[in-house]
């Protein structure tokens, strides 16, 4: 039974990773704006409270000028008038003197102020203009440091403000980084959700591409097309592997079974080219002659079909130390014959006495290459074979004079049952496994074959295979 929670679409994951990282970039978006609503508001009323407390300082400037000049007419002229006057300006300079003391830090030079004035305002109808000059100088001496202090609060308060916006910016870009880092984890929590299943499926497309036979076993988590695509292609590697081995079997008992009636035939045409049996006319000696050469074409198909069959199911390669130059004498000994015949020569060159490898594969990938120089060299033309170290690696050409392979088809040529356009030299007509046999041998050594240009023949196929430093 299915799972009751089903698995998103990847359409409404994308959606939901989408709306998840937004939701950190709303955030930052509402932060940024309460942010600078507040700094917005703090600056407008400090800027008002700046402008209040300028005009109350000049206010009382002006008062207290106002009040030297009424005391000292009334000084002179005693009138009701002045009197009323003078009362009138220290009255409202007490009072303005109040409000500026409740937001100044000078406790002790209001207080003063205050009785000063209120002393003046006792006095002054007695006193004289002489007895009354030192209080009121006192009293204006005391209004300038009043104002001092009230700029100085506006300067204090314009440093807390500075430090306001200081601090709201430093708080925003922490909340901004925060919100950042939490938005790039959703995003890499969102990504990694849609990688993973992706990362799964390469494996296994991978896997089905190089016939692995150890196709990965875990399912699919993630999106249901994800799921969907991995359980498809689980049947998929399952139905291939199901071909793979039908195939296997009717390649393996295919060729055996053309063995044994092919040597038949093969017994049958020497026996009659022989005229063990009679003798034969030109024309029945003509036809034999052809039954004899497409016995040999489908003798020799049918031993490079088992030789793929075998490399096939050859898992894992034995590796040993062997002398380099009795392996190319034994390849060369066994192709001398079908050299000769066009009057071909090996020139080697070797430069590795002794070779870490698999004789046998090391083997197929020299007949292969031997053959293939035979059939497509030129007449009479020499086949190179170097062996040589370059760097970490032990390099393999074997080249021939001919027609030059075009770059496009050249990776073609390399898998099973893909023959190039060149004519053979030869009366066999090939079957397009032969460099397939020499690249899967090669990647069974682990190393890797490639058709390179050479500048002293037409043709050289380079074979790339791993050097193993011998033992002391």
């Amino acid at each position: 039974m299915r799972s009751p929670i089903q698995p998103a679409s990847l359409r409404q994951f994308i959606l939901l990773s989408f709306f998840l990282a937004l939701i950190p970039l709303t955030v930052l978006l509402w932060q940024s704006y309460r942010s600078l609503s507040n700094i917005s508001k703090y600056a407008v009323a400090e800027a008002q409270a700046s402008v209040a407390s300028v005009k109350l300082a000049e206010n009382m400037q002006n008062v207290v000028v106002d009040i030297e000049r009424s005391v000292r007419q009334f000084s002179i002229l005693r009138t009701e008038a002045l009197s009323q006057l003078a009362q009138s300006h220290m009255q409202n300079y007490l009072q303005m003197l109040a409000r500026v003391c409740e937001d100044l830090d000078a406790p002790l030079l209001c207080q003063e102020q205050q009785q000063d004035t209120q002393l003046l305002q006792q006095q002054f109808e007695q006193s004289s203009n002489d007895e009354l000059s030192p209080l009121l100088l006192q009293i204006r001496q005391q209004q300038l440091q009043l104002t001092e202090q009230i700029w100085q609060r506006l300067e204090q308060r314009l440093q807390n403000q500075q430090n306001f916006v200081v601090d709201a910016q430093s708080q925003l870009a922490w909340q901004t980084v925060a919100l950042v880092v939490l938005t790039l984890i959703l995003v890499l929590w969102a990504s990694g959700r849609i990688a993973s299943p992706i990362k799964q499926l390469d494996t296994m497309i991978r896997a089905i591409g190089q016939a692995s036979h150890h196709f990965p076993q875990e399912k699919v988590h993630g999106p249901i097309e994800l799921t969907e695509l991995g359980e498809q292609l689980r049947w998929l590697a399952q139905r291939l592997q199901q071909l793979e081995a039908l195939r296997l079997i009717l390649l393996r008992h295919a060729s055996h079974e053309l063995k044994t009636p092919l040597s038949s035939i093969r017994e049958g045409c020497a026996l009659l080219s022989e005229q063990l049996v009679g003798p034969l006319n030109p024309q029945q000696m003509e036809v034999v002659s052809l039954l004899n050469g497409s016995a040999d074409r489908l003798s020799q198909l049918t031993e490079q079909l088992l030789d793929y069959n075998r490399l096939l199911q050859q898992a894992k390669p034995e590796f040993a130390w062997h002398d380099s130059q009795q392996l190319f004498e034994s390849c060369f000994a066994d192709h001398a014959l079908s050299l000769q015949q066009r009057q071909q020569y090996v020139k080697l060159d070797c430069q590795l006495p002794r070779i870490y490898t698999d004789a046998m594969l090391f083997r197929r990938i020299m007949d292969n290459l031997i053959n293939n120089a035979q059939a497509y060299g030129g007449q009479g033309s020499p086949v190179w074979v170097i062996l040589r170290q370059h760097e970490s690696f032990m390099l393999l050409d074997v080249a021939n004079n001919g027609t030059p392979i075009p770059p496009e088809l050249r990776a073609k040529l390399f898998e099973p049952f893909t023959r190039g356009k060149t004519p053979r030299f030869d009366a066999v007509q090939g079957s397009g496994l032969g460099l397939s046999i020499v690249s899967d041998c090669a990647r069974l050594l682990g190393g890797m074959a490639e058709i390179v240009d050479v500048n002293y023949a037409d043709v050289c196929i380079r074979i790339r295979l791993p050097i193993a430093e011998e033992a002391s």
